[in-house]
């Protein structure tokens, strides 16, 4: 069996017969006659019935040409990836993003890579507390979308690309404090601080903890930290974006202690290592985040 007899066979059956099958094929009848009387002799069994007018897969001819199809679709999936890879694109691009970053504007980016090198797998990874720096930094990413200050140039040489804001803020469940019930810092020491497990950076460590000396349940994602906190664990630092309906509606509380900083602001940048090259399909990410911060 040939790929070339399985696409004769398919265009025998939606032209209906060997006539308009041979024409769109620039072939004759008897070439295409011939090619399916050899698949039919290969396995034993009559493909096409020819005793009508037009014609007609057999019941056994169905269930092959069936696979047949299958068959046909994967050979033009594996050749348009093959043209792709051909072309210098990338295989897999690796992408982390830190979930304190809003996600329309990478979500935007990452469709208009999709559209336009949907041969190129990949692979999106979500992390908190400077994780998608983190992997930037041990090569496990190609792209980076993290909170960004200025002192980070100094874990390594990259290039950044300021593309929108952060907001974190200190809430807890209205099970716990009711709104504008928490003055003062010694309101919160006696309930769990919930807070993200730190990364391997080097300047990220329990120093950064808000209150030192009060008991830490601690997440690997600000996922389960905000079912924590709905369920009145405790109190914690959460980005603005994941609470604002739960804060509408009143399950959540923000909390604004006179003598803490409750609220932290910053910018968000994608970031990419300058000593690593850019395939076609990461550029075209990073000139997506480009044109969206144009706009």
């Amino acid at each position: 069996m040939t790929l070339e007899q399985i696409r004769t066979l398919a265009q025998i059956v939606e032209c209906g017969s060997l006539r308009r099958a041979a024409e769109s094929l620039h072939k004759t009848q008897p070439a295409l006659s011939m090619a399916i009387k050899k698949l039919e002799a290969e396995y034993g069994f009559e493909i096409l019935n020819r005793d009508e007018y037009r014609l007609s897969l057999t019941p056994a001819g169905r269930a092959f040409y069936r696979k047949a199809q299958e068959l046909l679709l994967n050979a033009e999936q594996l050749g348009s990836i093959g043209r792709h890879l051909g072309a210098g694109n990338e295989p897999l691009v690796r992408f982390a993003y830190d979930s304190i970053c809003p996600h329309p504007p990478i979500l935007k980016a990452l469709k208009q890579c999709q559209l336009r090198y949907p041969e190129t797998e990949l692979h999106v990874i979500g992390k908190s507390r400077f994780g998608a720096l983190e992997m930037l930094l041990k090569g496990q990413a190609d792209l980076a979308v993290s909170p960004w200050w200025p002192t980070f140039y100094a874990l390594g040489d990259f290039d950044t690309l300021p593309i929108s804001g952060f907001s974190i803020m200190l809430v807890a469940s209205s099970t716990l404090f009711a709104a504008g019930e928490v003055q003062s810092v010694e309101q919160l020491r006696p309930h769990l601080h919930l807070v993200i497990e730190e990364s391997d950076l080097s300047f990220d460590s329990e120093k950064l903890t808000l209150i030192k000396g009060v008991r830490q349940w601690k997440s690997r994602d600000f996922f389960t930290l905000k079912q924590l906190l709905m369920a009145g664990f405790g109190w914690g630092l959460v980005p603005k974006h994941m609470v604002e309906q739960e804060l509408r509606d009143g399950s959540l509380v923000a909390l604004e202690p006179e003598d803490l900083e409750y609220r932290i602001e910053g910018e968000i940048r994608l970031v990419r290592r300058q000593e690593q090259s850019l395939g076609p399909v990461a550029s075209l990410l990073w000139e997506s985040f480009a044109v969206g911060n144009e706009e």
